[in-house]
């Protein structure tokens, strides 16, 4: 895992790494800035002799780094152009000791202001190196700032931000109207939130975090509870199978999902369910409909269930249904269920009758918006899986551009004592005791019908299998992810299916494996 902090957390670590441990903060900003210029360099395929950099500096510590990195490369023979929005005489502390050295070496600093002539933003450099306004931004950028910002997007030439592009939150990712976009972002100790959510993580470009020398205990101190998980974790996460095991080993799922026109997403929940791993999956449907699931099932099983007179899951389901429930090692309610007020009473029956882990998902989920009372009664180990709509139809709050997603997300944990996988770019799971996951697999393409319950089938897959329900459920998305990753390459993003992510699987979890 890869801690993502605060900026409040980042400053915590630097001041008790330089008042505490006594490590100079000149030293720290040595270490970040000679990563910046490792960048450049492999940006210049190892020689930076000749190549043209400009780089833009603000006042504070970003600019500071932005100095140094100047150094770094005009020793390396590169012709630096170094611009500071603002004046030497206010500069303080660490970063005006850099802006000293660096003139020290012949190095000129050109100070701008709204009353200058903006430099001429000519596609003859090579590379701008963002030095403007690092991790403690927040708001608008506005007058010199904008200025040069549009300026530095217009160029062709590749630009690195230094810690964070300038023009965004370093905690929420949202972007000023003037924002860097940036090719490459190298950051400083420890992965920031903003370069992992949207519109940041796309104006970031590729993330670097680089090791500037804070002390691991320094970072513990902080109790982050947000990370970023990686391959590794989710490999030692793939269940083993005995050489000896049957199908009774490998779990039960049961899966009480299908309406009318919408026989599909029970479908590729249970197939899903099966790719994962999952030994045995029955699906419990509408009667009128088990001939079409038999039709598309050759694997798992079908029961067929009383129904409503519109055809939605029946109340007077409820005793042919608890077999199953007894028999199930996890559950599945919800995918393509419909939103029938009797499908809804069956509903708030089955919460009072089982305790086994539950993956709640779709119209399981608006079922739940329907009754909210129902989400203080789900078991122990519940896992919902919510994209925005459904979640604003659970809780009433829109995630929009100001909203602060691991807050709510955490709150509604907490307070429903279950897992929240909420959807989107990227997605986030949410734990009852404050823990965070964001996943770095996936792509748009998989903004496509039925892509949810195949990640459902997944969750469903593994703790069928054993896996903790909140393990599953983050390590399901990484799959999830690197399965549509996979369809990406293959059928591309416009026209790769729900089913094509299923197809995946396979070669996914083979690769994870090994």
């Amino acid at each position: 895992m890869i801690p993502v902090a605060t900026s409040k957390q980042m400053r915590e670590c630097d001041r008790i790494t330089i008042e505490e441990i006594g490590i100079p903060g000149l030293v720290l900003m040595e270490n970040a800035s000679r990563a910046v210029a490792i960048q450049a360099m492999e940006i210049f395929g190892g020689s930076a002799t000749g190549k043209h950099v400009v780089v833009y500096c603000g006042k504070g510590n970003n600019g500071g780094d932005g100095f140094a990195v100047a150094r770094y490369l005009k020793n390396a023979g590169a012709v630096v152009d170094v611009f500071l929005l603002g004046e030497i005489a206010d500069l303080k502390g660490d970063a005006l000791r850099n802006c000293q050295f660096f003139q020290k070496i012949s190095g000129k600093v050109i100070e701008l202001s709204l009353n200058s002539d903006l430099p001429n933003q000519s596609n003859d450099v090579d590379l701008i190196i963002d030095a403007l306004l690092g991790t403690g931004f927040q708001g608008e950028v506005r007058d010199l700032f904008a200025l040069v910002i549009a300026g530095m997007n217009n160029i062709s030439a590749p630009v690195i931000a230094v810690d964070m592009p300038s023009g965004v939150d370093a905690d929420s990712g949202l972007a000023a109207a003037h924002a860097v976009q940036a090719n490459a972002t190298v950051t400083f100790g420890l992965m920031k939130r903003g370069l992992l959510l949207s519109p940041g993580r796309e104006l970031a470009g590729e993330v670097i975090a680089a090791d500037i020398g804070i002390p691991p205990e320094v970072i513990e101190k902080q109790d982050i509870k947000v990370n970023l998980v990686e391959k590794r974790d989710v490999c030692t996460n793939i269940p083993n199978r005995h050489p000896a095991a049957h199908k009774g080993d490998a779990g039960h799922v049961y899966i009480l999902a299908g309406s009318p026109g919408m026989t599909g997403a029970a479908v590729l929940s249970a197939k899903s369910a099966m790719r994962t791993g999952a030994g045995l999956v029955a699906v419990g449907i509408p009667k009128d409909l088990n001939p079409i699931i038999e039709m598309k099932l050759d694997e798992a099983m079908s029961q067929p269930l009383p129904q409503t007179s519109s055809g939605n899951l029946a109340k007077s389901a409820l005793p042919e249904i608890l077999p199953r429930l007894d028999w199930a090692d996890c559950i599945v309610i919800g995918p393509g269920l419909g939103t029938d007020s009797e499908t809804g009473e069956l509903l708030a029956e089955l919460l009072k009758v089982t305790n086994k882990p539950l993956i709640i998902d779709a119209d399981g989920l608006n079922l739940l918006a329907a009754n909210p009372a129902l989400l203080d009664e789900l078991p122990v180990g519940t896992v919902l899986t919510p994209h925005p709509g459904e979640f604003k139809r659970l809780t009433g709050n829109s995630l929009d551009s100001t909203t602060d997603k691991f807050d709510l997300v955490s709150s509604c944990a907490l307070k429903w004592g279950a897992t929240v996988v909420l959807k989107g770019s990227p997605t986030i799971t949410g734990l009852p005791d404050g823990r965070f996951y964001i996943n770095p697999t996936g792509n748009p393409g998989m903004a496509t019908g039925g892509s949810g319950d195949v990640l459902t089938g997944i969750i469903a897959g593994l703790v069928a299998q054993g896996l903790d329900t909140e393990v599953a459920a983050w390590t399901g998305v990484y799959i999830h992810g690197a399965a549509g990753d996979r369809a990406a390459t293959i059928w591309g993003i416009h026209s790769m299916l729900a089913g094509d992510i299923q197809k995946c699987l396979s070669k996914t979890l083979k690769d994870l494996s090994l």
